[in-house]
């Protein structure tokens, strides 16, 4: 019988076609891979660089008086990335605010993609005491809220009053705790009436002299201390110029405000 004759190669042949296959398969499947991950680098490239030049463009502030609105823009958004809008609305939701002085706290609200309002709660602040070569603030309560070498505009400085050590967001240790009501009540009274004055002396009685440039005005204890402040409102324009003296200390409602004797010191 005749045998069968093959060759290797044609017994082979079929088996390296499919081989070829699969290799073709497996390139174009990588290729196709390559270029999807390919187009979601550029996608994320692309919204990374869209979120980068997303920035605020308007900026309204509430409840300033200590600063300008530009400053507290500025002190607020100091960092190069905080006027980002994105970057903006995280860091404000999961940082702590930045600490300014003068400044309780301040909240951002947005009121657009690209618009902001920053509302300003400033520390209500009455006068300020020397304390090793510092200027220490202190609030209503006479709690101690900034340290500071700096001149804060509008605020008092408070002498005469005698305590220890002064230690930040403390009550100043002070002999008698009544004197912070006599000066809350003197300074708003001072700002009520759209008075200056550079500084308040109180005497251990608590009684009260104003110290406005050349012009001294010993007003006394606490009483009358609102009527006492618009009297010398009105007497201040007569004694533009002047040096001296004047005594609101016995004032009574009768009084007719000619009375009042200042006395002079030129």
């Amino acid at each position: 019988m005749k045998k069968d004759e093959f060759n290797n190669d044609d017994f082979y042949e079929d088996d390296h076609d499919d081989d070829y296959e699969e290799d073709d398969g497996y390139e174009s499947e990588k290729k196709v891979k390559r270029m999807l991950l390919g187009g979601v680098v550029v996608i994320i490239l692309l919204v990374a660089v869209i979120l980068a030049s997303v920035r605020i463009k308007s900026f309204k502030v509430i409840g300033n008086n200590r600063y300008t609105s530009e400053e507290m823009v500025s002190e607020i958004f100091s960092d190069r990335w905080d006027t980002n809008a994105f970057y903006c609305f995280w860091k404000d939701k999961t940082k702590p605010h930045k600490q300014i002085p003068f400044v309780q706290r301040y909240d951002i609200n947005w009121e657009g993609p690209l618009s902001v309002s920053i509302t300003v709660y400033e520390k209500n602040i009455v006068g300020y005491v020397d304390y090793m070569s510092s200027h220490m603030y202190f609030d209503k309560d006479g709690i101690v809220v900034e340290s500071t070498g700096d001149k804060l505009e509008g605020i008092p400085k408070i002498t005469g009053l005698s305590f220890g050590s002064i230690i930040l967001y403390k009550e100043l240790p002070v002999r008698n705790m009544n004197v912070f009501n006599d000066i809350l009540n003197l300074t708003g009274s001072l700002s009520d009436n759209e008075i200056k004055c550079d500084e308040i002396a109180y005497d251990e009685l608590l009684n009260a002299t104003l110290k406005m440039g050349d012009i001294q005005v010993y007003l006394g204890s606490n009483k009358d201390m609102e009527m006492k402040i618009y009297t010398l409102k009105d007497i201040l324009p007569k004694l533009e110029g002047m040096k001296g003296t004047l005594n609101l200390s016995d004032y009574n409602e009768s009084s007719d405000h000619e009375s009042y004797i200042f006395r002079s010191s030129d």
